[in-house]
């Protein structure tokens, strides 16, 4: 059995929704077990169980951290990674792609910010009338962001259909001229993946080189 690739492990993650939404409160800010477990209304036993999985997948890390009220210290989870998943699925047209993201100080800054929030409640006070102007000009980014993406989502339409047209007329002239299923399949798979070298074609097939390479120099490709 061939080894899950980075895409299929990811997917396997996040499938769950518990997970997801221990992910997206995690990305707001580190968490305890059992606040997830509060959060979540689910057993600190469960919470665990799920953790266990994204720390295996390094989606997350544990810290160690001190009980201020001089218990045992406690676990707190923060994310360790940033990716973007795209699938595109219509006629002619499937692909599954991951895009892994710089992570730079995300940790390290997350843990910055949950020590600042701890400050005794006096301290922070003073700061109230910054934080809110930071909170609106914060919000005005976001909004920014998204208003950018949505239009990046449009652009990224209009190529998918471009892309989705020109292979379905691939399908149909592959099937019109190349009469066996496997010459179909890699003459298919030539025109979907333009970026990779004969090599990888065969690679990403599970193909011979040679039959790939016949397959092609049929409609007269060298390379």
């Amino acid at each position: 059995m061939s080894a899950l690739s980075d895409l299929d492990i990811l997917l396997s993650v996040i499938e769950n929704p518990t997970r997801r939404r221990i992910l997206e409160a995690l990305v707001r800010e580190p968490h305890y077990s059992l606040q997830l477990s509060k959060e979540l209304g689910l057993s600190q036993q469960a919470i665990m169980k799920h953790m266990k999985v994204l720390e295996g997948c390094d989606l997350v890390r544990s810290y160690s951290e001190e009980s201020d009220q001089g218990g045992p210290a406690r676990k707190l989870y923060v994310p360790t990674t940033k990716f973007t998943i795209t699938v595109d699925f219509g006629p002619g047209l499937f692909s599954a792609d991951i895009i892994r993201l710089a992570l730079g100080q995300m940790s390290n800054s997350i843990l910055d910010m949950h020590q600042a929030f701890a400050r005794p409640e006096q301290e922070k006070m003073g700061d109230l009338a910054k934080v809110h102007e930071r909170i609106l000009e914060l919000r005005e980014t976001v909004a920014q962001a998204d208003r950018e993406l949505e239009g990046l989502q449009q652009q990224r339409a209009l190529l998918i259909e471009t892309k989705e047209r020109a292979l379905e007329e691939a399908g149909r002239v592959v099937e019109e001229q190349i009469d066996d299923y496997q010459g179909r399949r890699i003459i298919y798979e030539f025109i979907q993946k333009p970026e990779l070298e004969l090599e990888e074609l065969a690679l990403d097939l599970k193909i011979r080189d040679d039959l790939v390479k016949r397959t092609l120099e049929r409609i007269n490709w060298r390379g």
